[in-house]
């Protein structure tokens, strides 16, 4: 069963706005400074999670930003625990 928009609860409905209203912000700057469209469209949609619902970017997107690490500082929207958790998933399945 789907949800439609009008059945989805109302703080639900704010943060997807929220994200949506942040992601677009970001993708700007992303652009901005030199990363191609549609990376910074990926980048600014996880970066808006991550600072909105504090949710980790997918293993795609993580890997993107690695990559693009040094415009993601420049357009100042880098974020200190973004990859945090990937190097701590890395950490527990070697087993250190």
């Amino acid at each position: 069963m789907f949800l439609s928009v009008d059945t989805l609860p109302q703080d639900r409905q704010q943060r997807n706005c929220e994200i949506k209203k942040v992601g677009l912000h970001y993708w700007q700057q992303l652009y901005q400074a030199g990363i191609p469209k549609d990376d910074a469209r990926k980048i600014a949609a996880a970066i808006a999670k991550f600072d909105v619902a504090q949710r980790p970017p997918a293993p795609d997107q993580a890997q993107l930003i690695e990559c693009y690490s040094p415009l993601i500082c420049r357009a100042r929207l880098w974020r200190r625990d973004l990859l945090q958790w990937q190097a701590q998933a890395q950490i527990s399945k070697r087993g250190f």
